[in-house]
């Protein structure tokens, strides 16, 4: 299995995958990027294409095309490995992964159970009535059916039975692994059974459970209306966006994501044309759900139900997204219940809605100010308790004296009163949004830093290898003595050189240290080409030179004064005429440069 390893990460590609992925810039030989793993504004991520590698030199992220998935997309190590196994086309040997095979088997069974259901609806006489809901009270067409792939689950458990466990001979147990039933040996029970059922897909198209409605005809108290598919090895509620694999594309191109609350509100409006669209598991927005928008995009548009629950999620919902470093607005549905009534309706209407949405400030202090109505003190307390610690959340100086004058113009109350109390809210509580601080670069004497800097504009100039010998005699870190040294007998070995393949060369502890130097050179000198390298390692060498002058004098200087307290006049007098050639040489090389 380690040789198919590296025979996948050889054979794909890390810029391609990345630049999937987010935004690059070429810089020199690599690319450029700000970082997907923190919040930054200058880029710092860098990625190799010789190297395939990546490393983020803010908060210190790095691997191959491998590691990036998983932390990028969440994958486990086998999940990556058989994805860039079908991109690249290499039959995947099967091995024993353990839980990641469990989990490959618990995929087929999801989309075997969403082919079922679907297959159910649109075929079978035992769905007729749920079909006809669908296409005559919620105006659903077909093809929108089978693109959702919306399904029926038998009320007959003999069906699911008699498909899964004795045509398909999955076991009870397997079944239940995947939330598709409770019950063993010959009691087994469809989950769903007597509900229309919608797959819940995640961002990569895998069905990792299922939501269900009980037809309205069939509604009982005691009942649910809906119910969804429980925790389990596939489906986590709070990483889950509905409709994101189909979506994501939308979000990309428009650079904006609306968010709704339930299925219907996501395929309504999609059949309408409204296609950058997801829905939330849950009543609010979560960080992973935040971040995974962030992948698309970092505009948000909250387009949640109207009635009091969908504002207090929409409120959840912007903290989060602050959080994640989305920029939020939010549109107030207030003719119609929800996004599935309004793109039923009058979708005319539900686009200037989003188009007219509000920024998340003005949205919050107009839900106090409707909530809260009157004039007098108790309704002002009311408003002050509600809407101080948000003012304090505003970061933006302006944007805060603008908000805060517009709720003391509101208020009736001077504009002073409110900047003391959100002075006071903003020292008694830490108020602050999490973020990831850079790591704080390790203090490097200028000799390391230069010498580090030399190395890798000398690998990073191409073929040219002139002049590494000589920079040898240079050099004092040992650590680049080293890798210098390794370079040689690379050469004396192989006939042709790459880059990577000298990194892969290289012994371990040096290996990290190389690329670092190669990726970080070429982010502060992205612009630089190979006639600019080799000036700029003129100057590098001169800067170097200077320093030996500087230590072989400090030295000799020192030594003088030791023996001068020694009383060894003839060794003073040796180390004075040694300290003059020194600084004849320095003066004849400062004449040479200058």
């Amino acid at each position: 299995m380690a040789d198919q390893v590296e025979e996948i990460k050889q054979k794909a590609d890390i810029v391609s995958v990345v630049a999937e992925r987010i935004e690059l810039k070429k810089a020199g030989r690599n690319y450029k990027a700000v970082c997907p793993f923190h919040s930054e504004k200058t880029p710092s991520f860098m990625v190799s294409p010789e190297l395939q590698i990546y490393k983020c030199f803010g908060c210190g992220a790095a691997g191959d095309v491998i590691s990036f998935l998983e932390k990028y997309e969440g994958m486990d190590f086998y999940e990556a490995l058989k994805y860039l196994a079908d991109k690249t086309g290499v039959k995947l040997i099967a091995s024993d992964f353990g839980e990641s095979r469990e989990k490959d088997n618990f995929f087929a069974l999801n989309k075997l159970a969403a082919r079922f259901y679907n297959y159910i609806l649109l075929s079978h006489p035992s769905a007729k009535s749920a079909l006809d809901y669908l296409v005559n009270s919620r105006f659903l067409d077909k093809p929108t059916i089978e693109t959702f792939q919306i399904g029926y689950a038998p009320e007959n458990p003999n069906y699911f039975k008699n498909f899964f466990i004795t045509k398909k001979g999955y076991k009870s147990s397997e079944l239940e692994a995947v939330g598709l039933s409770y019950g063993r040996g010959s009691f087994v029970q469809d989950r769903f059974a007597g509900r229309i059922t919608f797959p819940l897909l995640d961002h990569r198209g895998n069905v990792v459970g299922f939501s269900g409605r009980l037809l309205p005809s069939v509604e009982k108290k005691d009942v649910g209306k809906y119910i969804n598919t429980p925790e389990t090895m596939l489906y986590h509620k709070s990483n889950l966006l509905y409709g994101l694999n189909l979506t994501k594309k939308d979000i990309k191109e428009k650079d904006q994501a609306i968010v709704v609350e339930g299925e219907l509100d996501v395929i309504s409006p999609w059949r309408k044309g409204i296609k950058n669209i997801v829905a939330i598991k849950g009543s609010s927005l979560t960080l992973e759900q935040a971040k995974l928008i962030s992948r698309f995009s970092n505009n948000i548009v909250l387009a949640l139900d109207s009635d009091s629950a969908g504002n207090l999620a929409a409120r959840r919902g912007i903290e989060i997204a602050e959080v994640a470093g989305l920029r939020v607005r939010v549109a107030a549905l207030t003719k119609y219940k929800d996004p599935d009534e309004a793109a039923v309706k009058d979708i005319n209407s539900f686009k200037k809605v989003i188009a007219s949405s509000v920024s998340i400030w003005d949205f919050i202090i107009d839900l106090s100010f409707s909530k809260h109505t009157g004039s007098g003190g108790e309704a002002k307390a009311e408003i002050s308790r509600e809407l101080i610690p948000v003012l304090a959340k505003i970061e933006d100086e302006i944007v805060q004296a603008h908000y805060v004058s517009e709720v003391a113009r509101r208020l009736n109350v001077p504009d002073e009163a409110v900047f003391r109390q959100v002075t006071k809210a903003k020292e008694s509580q830490d108020i602050g949004f999490s973020q990831v601080t850079p790591l704080e670069t390790e203090k490097t004497e200028r000799r390391e830093i230069l010498e580090e800097k030399l190395l890798a504009l000398f690998f990073l100039k191409g073929k040219k290898f002139s002049g590494i010998k000589d920079d040898k005699k240079l050099i004092k870190t040992p650590l680049i003595t080293r890798i210098i040294e390794e370079f040689e007998k690379f050469t004396k070995t192989y006939d042709k050189y790459s880059l990577g393949a000298f990194s892969k060369f290289l012994p371990d502890e040096l290996r990290e240290r190389f690329s670092d130097s190669i990726l970080k050179t070429s982010l502060e000198n992205e612009d630089v080409v190979p006639d600019k390298i080799i000036k700029e390692l003129e100057l590098i060498r001169k800067e170097i030179k200077l320093l030996n002058f500087r230590e072989e004098q400090e030295e000799l200087l020192r030594q003088i004064k030791e023996y001068e307290r020694l009383g060894q006049h003839a060794k003073v007098k040796e180390g004075e005429i040694h300290l003059n050639e020194i600084l004849k040489k320095r003066s004849e090389f400062d004449e040479e440069f200058n």
